[in-house]
């Protein structure tokens, strides 16, 4: 594929390469030579501002060739066949064309990259009580499409309208996968706590009003033992399922058995034979470099090989910091980009995509995978019931496999307890693999 730009800058290239290269197959050569481009038989886009004849047109704006910044003026505008889109763009003197051309009514490739890349939360909004982006300030949110992966929907109009021009050209089309990621924030609500988390959670329960004498007397099988019951709902219809295990000291969100114990170790080398396991950084060590080091250390000890998947407990990531940091301990995929109070794709993608770095203009080889429901989201942040949560999964499922995405669950073994209020949630979870 030949593609005309003014300039072909960083920021044009990764959403090239998102698109065309990693989604399509395609190969591509960007000119900035307008005879060239224009003499050149091979299939091509012209990125500009005005019409080339015989070829597929989008409008560029300005934002792929800045290097600042900058709140973004955005207009999101209701379509029949791109859903929605902003940077839209009219042209002038549309020529009456005597072979097959195409032009698009806004620029794809801005509006894109302004998604992907999380450009929106470079700009200093608001954060909650966690310091985390809201989801409430993105523009997803705002314009009601938080729940449509909107870049997959644009990519597949984008080749309808590729092969308008060019029926012979070849594009790979998504396929749809389903991914189930456990995290292991308690890995035994009772079993493998040393005589002070006893106290600790036994006093707990006390100011909580809510009195666990098990804490001293546990029963036969742990509550939060369900690694069983969870590898076979998904094992049964041969879906992958990651875990994501926290390997932090105590602390104040951070409350798992030590990483050290022979419990949690023979827990973690028991799930690894058969499941591919992955780091969940802690929030005081998504915070605190020397902690993240030393996580990545514990899991080192453990697997006998450094991590290559995370997620970071309490979806906690700070852009760019935590991606710069991910690649420097060898993580090649992230499963933390999603919100923790609300369902939904958070860069408008179900599909895996390379992270880049807007501040320092370069693309990080860590791949960005986005799940687009959690349990504690469902139960919690939404209240909905067991039957609401069903619900909700199958419409978030259904649109990521028209799309072709990924879609992909965050659960944890500890919610199922009744005792805590979970009940026929293990329903919910089954289905999840419907």
């Amino acid at each position: 594929m030949l593609v005309f730009a003014a300039q072909a800058t960083e920021r044009l290239k990764y959403i090239l390469d998102e698109i065309l290269l990693h989604r399509y197959g395609l190969t591509y050569t960007i000119t900035d030579n307008p005879d060239y481009f224009i003499a050149s038989k091979t299939p091509k886009i012209y990125y500009g501002t005005h019409i080339i004849e015989g070829c597929v047109n989008i409008p560029a704006g300005s934002l792929l060739f800045d290097e600042s910044i900058v709140a973004q003026k955005l207009e999101v505008i209701d379509h029949p066949n791109w859903i929605k889109y902003f940077y839209g763009f009219t042209y002038q003197n549309i020529p009456d064309f005597k072979t097959t051309t195409v032009y698009l009514p806004f620029d794809v490739l801005a509006a894109s990259f302004y998604l992907l890349s999380r450009y929106e939360e470079y700009l200093g909004l608001a954060t909650d009580e966690h310091n985390r982006f809201k989801a409430e300030n993105s523009l997803a949110f705002k314009h009601h499409f938080l729940e449509i992966p909107l870049v997959d929907c644009w990519v597949q109009n984008l080749t309808k309208n590729i092969q308008k021009c060019y029926p012979n050209l070849t594009l790979n089309q998504a396929k749809f996968k389903q991914i189930n990621t456990i995290d292991i924030d308690f890995a035994y609500k009772y079993k493998g706590l040393s005589r002070c988390a006893k106290w600790r959670k036994f006093l707990g329960s006390i100011l909580r009003k809510k009195i666990d004498f098990a804490v001293f007397n546990p029963p036969q099988h742990d509550p939060y033992d369900t690694y069983d019951f969870m590898l076979k709902a998904a094992n049964e219809k041969k879906i992958e399922t990651l875990f994501f295990l926290l390997l932090a000291d105590y602390g104040s969100y951070d409350k798992n058995i030590s990483p050290k114990s022979d419990v949690f170790i023979h827990l973690a080398k028991t799930l690894a034979q058969t499941n591919a396991c992955g780091i969940h950084p802690s929030y005081k060590g998504s915070l605190i470099s020397k902690l993240y080091k030393q996580e990545h250390h514990y899991f080192k000890s453990i697997f006998g090989k450094d991590a290559t998947l995370n997620r970071h407990h309490f979806l906690k990531i700070k852009l760019p910091l935590s991606y710069q940091k991910m690649h420097k301990m060898g993580i090649i995929h992230d499963y933390s980009m999603a919100y923790a109070k609300h369902t939904g794709f958070r860069a408008s993608t179900a599909q895996a995509f390379k992270f880049f770095d807007v501040i320092n203009h370069q693309t990080i080889p860590v791949w960005v995978h986005s799940p687009c429901v959690m349990d504690v989201t469902l139960k919690q942040a939404l209240k909905l019931n067991p039957d609401q949560a069903k619900q909700k999964i199958k419409l978030l499922k259904e649109i990521t496999k028209q799309t072709g995405g990924e879609f992909i669950s965050i659960w944890h073994n500890s919610n199922f307890d009744s005792a805590e209020n979970w009940e026929n949630w293990s329903e919910v979870y089954v289905s999840l693999f419907e």
